[in-house]
């Protein structure tokens, strides 16, 4: 596997994961904010990894 390809599994994971919190009724919105944007953070961190390593990712 190269740069690319793990860096686009792990902002489709990322994606996925920001869809299931949207999705789980059982979670408050605080707790929503909270982890929505942790995974915001992680999102940003991996597109800028690939822009770092001149990698372009299709972004979910």
């Amino acid at each position: 596997m190269n740069y690319r390809e793990d860096l686009e599994i792990k902002l489709q994971k990322v994606t996925l994961a920001m869809q299931e919190v949207v999705e789980d009724i059982y979670i408050t919105d605080h707790e929503k904010q909270r982890i929505i944007s942790k995974l915001i953070e992680f999102k940003e961190a991996i597109i800028l990894k690939g822009i770092e390593l001149n990698i372009e990712l299709e972004a979910a």
